[in-house]
């Protein structure tokens, strides 16, 4: 797999500038410790995930769980990270048979017209924790379960109880909702068990020229040092899924370095654009719109409340900007340094300062 290729990597050759974390992840995994991979999307979290369980050697399913709802969409997403994992189905095929709420169909499973998704999702991961020796299951986005956290963790405190040999990596976007995985309270399931945590940040700036530099040698293709740390300051600073985009717009589909560019911030702005439809629809999004668009520069706690204040038409106190500021902090959509703040992912950035109203 090259560097450029826009699938999520598996392999330790792939997943460039991760060393460090990569062999942290495989200790974990190698001593059944469960571990959260947190940090902005498009930072590398489910290319860190893959590649980690790929290297273990062991079996694998990964769990897409973006745009998952409630139980039922928990059970679906489970359903689907098991059926793709081809040899896991093959091995299990008969042991799912025993499972209530799903069919067994040629060579994978479906779901029954009325299955009780919690249970059925608690005797899935016991067939696999039974049947298939040391496993490990990939919860991929696992924030967009917070509306279920409380049956979540029962299904995670059982299987830590039940069926040591299943090893949970999950990553994560929004830190907020998570705190129930690292930081558990007396009464939760995982008192006491917290799964390890591996923060991902963006390449710097020597890392992302790095990894331009060597995409383009896969490719046989001449790069220019000096033109590619232009781009990377002027545009993709060091987000691992837009350096992958343009790369691949460059080396896969033959554009120019100039076309390649715009066409990566135009795609990159869609998804931008999707990520922030999805985080403000349970919130006021005119007040974190309006907190977005200051925020597309470097700004201060005081120059936030202003801006808010004056967006509202009256004063705005510390405790509610302070909601704004974690509330974003915590979505890993802004960054603070020196007691400034700004949003982190240049995309964003780029989309929040050309719209004049909030997506939706």
């Amino acid at each position: 797999m090259s560097l450029f290729d826009l699938s999520p990597k598996a392999t330790r050759r792939a997943l460039y500038g991760r060393d460090s974390q990569l062999k942290t992840l495989i200790r974990l995994v190698d001593q059944r410790r469960w571990a959260l991979i947190l940090g902005p999307r498009m930072v590398g979290k489910t290319s860190l995930a893959k590649s980690a369980a790929a290297q273990s050697r062991r079996p694998s399913v990964y769990v897409n769980l973006w745009g998952a709802n409630g139980t039922a969409g928990m059970l679906k997403a489970l359903l689907d990270g098991i059926n793709a994992s081809k040899p896991l189905v093959k091995r299990l095929l008969d042991a799912f048979r025993r499972v209530e709420g799903v069919n067994v169909a040629g060579t994978g499973i479906t779901l029954t017209p009325r299955p009780r998704p919690l249970r059925t999702v608690s005797d899935l991961v016991k067939v696999i924790g039974e049947e298939a020796g040391r496993t490990v299951v990939i919860l991929d986005e696992v924030q967009e379960l917070a509306s279920v956290s409380g049956a979540l963790l029962k299904v995670l405190g059982n299987v830590f109880n039940t069926h040591p040999d299943i090893v949970f990596v999950f990553t994560g976007s929004y830190f907020g909702v998570l705190r129930t995985l690292l930081e558990p309270p007396a009464d939760s399931p995982l008192f006491g068990r917290s799964p390890a945590r591996i923060q991902l940040e963006p390449f710097d700036r020597e890392t992302s020229i790095g990894f331009l530099e060597r995409g383009f040698q896969e490719y046989r293709l001449r790069s220019n040092r000096e033109a590619i740390g232009s781009l990377v300051d002027r545009s993709l600073d060091g987000i691992p899924g837009w350096l992958t985009l343009y790369g691949n717009n460059v080396a896969v589909h033959r554009m120019t370095p100039e076309v390649a560019e715009r066409a990566t911030v135009q795609e990159a702005k869609t998804v931008a654009r999707s990520e922030l439809v999805h985080f403000l629809e349970p919130r006021d999004a005119l007040t974190f719109w309006a907190a977005l668009r200051k925020l597309t520069t470097s700004t201060s706690w005081t120059e936030l409340r202003e801006a808010l204040s004056a967006k509202r038409g009256s004063p705005m106190n510390d405790h509610s900007v302070g909601t704004v500021i974690r509330a974003l902090r915590d979505a890993n959509l802004i960054a603070e340094w020196n007691h400034q703040y700004s949003i982190r992912d240049p995309m964003i950035r780029a989309f929040v300062r050309e719209s004049s109203r909030a997506p939706g």
